[in-house]
């Protein structure tokens, strides 16, 4: 399994440079407390909380079913070709097609397609 994952991105996507300054503070907006909602409250002393300096950790065990798994890519410039077809010789591919395009379960699922697209084409209509 492949663990990495590498993201890159141009200068030119992040957008506008932040530009920062120092400028002194400026009060945006005021709440004045409420006076009836002040008994809903109960004021408490920093001495009533609690604090806890440790870090909390848990540890939990599974025992599950190993599954293996295959990390592959593929390039899609001219359809999903296997390793020994060359996507540009044009005899590799005719003669490929063909092949495919004889098989049972190809000839079955290209009606079920067909059927599927027509009913989704529909209900987009409607």
């Amino acid at each position: 399994m492949e663990i990495v994952h590498v993201y890159t991105k141009d200068r030119e996507e992040f957008g506008r440079q932040c530009l920062l300054s120092d400028r002194p503070a400026e009060l945006l907006l005021d709440v004045l407390p409420d006076q009836n909602l002040a008994s809903n409250f109960i004021q408490r002393s920093h001495r009533d909380q609690a604090v806890q300096a440790g870090r909390q950790v848990s540890e939990h065990q599974v025992n599950t079913e190993r599954f293996e798994s295959d990390s592959c890519g593929i390039n899609h410039v001219e359809g999903g070709w296997p390793k020994d077809i060359n996507p540009l010789d044009m005899e590799q591919t005719i003669r490929f097609r063909k092949k495919a395009e004889k098989d049972e379960s190809y000839l079955t699922s290209i009606p079920q397609l067909g059927s599927v697209r027509s009913t989704s084409v529909h209900l987009s209509l409607l």
